[in-house]
């Protein structure tokens, strides 16, 4: 509103000389005129969209939550995170959430720790999926490991903190040692 009150009011002052009379009255043209311009800009301005002044959702790599992880509940074991664009939606247009995908290993053994030796199979990964709500915010569905449906997942400098207090460490140069043998990347489905 701030906005349309100042383009208005730099308008009427610029056509403030329009308005004064060379001649003794104004004519109707003249005067339809300056009021279709100023109605003009004030619409230009009122109608720029929200979205563009929003930043953009990162996805793949330069999305901060893209990367491997070391889970304190599960040392050693998979953690590994993608940020990828939303699918196609049935009218060939692609919503503007991108999605969170998770791929996780727990260990074989009863205990909740990995080693080298216990390397999975690609039948024994788990996945779990979200949505980001910004570049920092997630929302991930742990309903399918028997955990919440909304999870919230906030992404710190150095990894993706949950309100239980639990904190996924970001590991920088990735755990290839902790994928399936058969497996160079996790990929998408």
């Amino acid at each position: 509103m701030a906005r349309f009150s100042f383009v208005c009011a730099m308008m009427l002052l610029s056509s403030a000389n329009a308005l004064a009379p060379s001649k003794p009255t104004v004519g109707r043209r003249q005067l339809f005129g300056i009021v279709g311009s100023a109605v003009t800009a004030a619409a230009v301005m009122a109608s720029s969209p929200e979205g563009a002044e929003a930043l953009a959702l990162k996805v793949g790599p330069a999305s901060p939550f893209s990367g491997d992880y070391e889970d304190p509940n599960h040392p050693g074991c998979l953690r590994q995170v993608k940020v990828v664009g939303a699918p196609l939606k049935g009218d060939g247009t692609r919503p503007n959430t991108p999605i969170i995908e998770i791929t996780g290993y727990d260990g074989s053994g009863k205990g909740s720790t990995c080693t080298e030796a216990d390397r999975p199979s690609r039948e024994q990964l788990w996945k779990v999926q979200g949505k980001l709500k910004s570049n920092t915010v997630a929302s991930i569905d742990f309903s399918s490991k028997g955990g919440p449906a909304n999870l919230v997942g906030t992404f710190d400098t150095d990894g993706i903190v949950f309100p239980d207090g639990n904190k996924w460490t970001k590991i920088d140069f990735g755990t290839p040692k902790r994928r399936p043998i058969d497996m160079r990347t996790l990929k998408s489905e």
